[in-house]
C-alpha cells in the first residue's frame, strides 16, 4: 500500500465508507488563509468548531486533533501542527513536525476504529511552510505503515 496521488479537491473526497480529511491549523487559533478558506466554505461547522476548541483551551496545544463530523460519512481532522503562523527566530518556517507526527497517530487510531479513509491536500506544506518529502515519509509511517489508505489531492 502506498500514498494515493490524485488531481482533485481535497474537500470532496473520493472514497467508500468513512472519510477523514486531514489539515494543519496553528496554535494561535487563526483560521482564515489556506485550505482552511474551502473546508469553511463547505462546512462552516469545521471553523467554529475550531475557534470555540481555541477558545476553551481544552486539550488545544501542539500535537493535538479535534474531529469534527461534517457530514454522515465525513470527519474534518484540526490537526494542531504549526506555531505560530510566521517563521521564528531562527528563520524555521511554522511547522512542527514532530507534532504532525503526534497528530497523525491521532488520526490513525479514529480511522482504524472508525474503518475510514484519510484524505488531504500537501499538508504541512503551504503558508506552514513545510517539506513534503519529510511530511510524506511520517504518513508512510503513521499511516500507511498500518494499513490505512491515503489520498493526497492536488487542485
Amino acid at each position: 500500500m502506498d500514498i494515493m496521488y490524485i488531481k482533485g479537491d481535497a474537500t470532496s473526497p473520493i472514497a467508500p465508507n468513512n472519510k477523514v480529511i486531514t489539515h494543519i491549523c496553528n496554535d494561535i487559533g487563526g483560521w482564515g488563509k489556506g485550505f482552511v478558506l474551502a473546508l469553511s466554505k463547505k462546512w462552516k461547522i469545521a471553523e467554529e468548531a475550531y475557534r470555540q476548541w481555541y477558545r476553551s483551551q481544552e486539550g488545544f496545544s501542539l500535537g493535538a486533533v479535534q474531529f469534527v463530523k461534517v457530514a454522515d460519512d465525513i470527519y474534518v481532522a484540526n490537526m494542531i501542527g504549526q506555531q505560530g503562523i510566521y517563521k521564528d527566530s531562527k528563520g524555521l518556517p511554522p511547522i512542527r513536525y514532530e507534532a504532525v507526527r503526534q497528530c497523525l497517530k491521532e488520526v490513525a487510531l479514529f480511522a482504524t476504529k472508525h474503518e475510514a479513509s484519510v484524505h488531504m491536500p500537501r499538508i504541512g506544506c503551504g503558508l506552514a511552510g513545510g517539506k513534503w518529502e519529510l511530511i510524506e515519509e511520517i504518513i508512510k509511517e503513521e499511516l500507511i505503515a498500518k494499513g490505512i489508505a491515503v489520498t493526497v489531492y492536488d487542485l
